[in-house]
């Protein structure tokens, strides 16, 4: 327990570690700004069957907006750090095997999403009284995310798998039972 003078703050995952460089940071801003107006305008060019408030693009066009003013945000911040003076050195303390970690985990969702175009099928089935879909999503899913938190987290094999069966599983039966939506890996 703490003494009553002594104050408890958040420091978050990396403490001490300090703000990105305002080069950095303004890269990251123009980024988040230029992909928030993208999504933005998508949205508005949903069709709107009914009222303006059951629109579908109601909830992207939202987000986005409030992505943009994040955006907007980090990048006055990191303007007016870069005006008092501070430069950090952008690329400077750059961890090698972090970006190699990096690089691989973006080169596994594209393989991820490639399989889930190139291997889909469907296969119908009934259990416990619901007519369900096997696709391709469940088997590739599982594979993929397998890999990805074994190679992030370095648990058991068994372990890894279990947590992406268990969720493949339970987003699958969500999507088909509740929302009746079809996930991605169909016809």
């Amino acid at each position: 327990m703490a003494d009553k003078g002594e104050q408890i703050t958040f420091e978050g995952e990396e403490a001490g570690s300090g703000f990105a460089s305002p080069a950095l940071d303004l890269i990251a801003s123009a980024l988040l700004i230029a992909l928030a107006f993208a999504f933005a305008i998508a949205s508005l060019s949903l069709p709107v069957p009914g009222d303006i408030t059951t629109a579908p693009g109601l909830l992207p066009f939202i987000v986005a907006v409030s992505l943009m003013v994040m955006a907007l945000g980090l990048g006055a911040s990191a303007l007016a750090r870069r005006r008092a003076g501070e430069s950090g050195a952008a690329f400077a303390d750059r961890d090698l095997t972090t970006d190699l970690r990096s690089l691989l985990l973006a080169g596994a969702v594209a393989i991820y999403i490639l399989a889930l175009q190139h291997l889909a099928f469907q296969q119908n089935f009934s259990a416990f009284g619901q007519n369900l879909k096997l696709t391709a999503f469940e088997p590739v899913t599982i594979i993929a995310l397998s890999a990805i938190i074994h190679f992030s987290w370095r648990g058991p094999l068994w372990i890894t798998t279990g947590v992406s069966i268990t969720w493949t599983l339970i987003l699958s039966l969500v999507f088909q039972i509740v929302f009746r939506i079809p996930l991605p890996g169909t016809f």
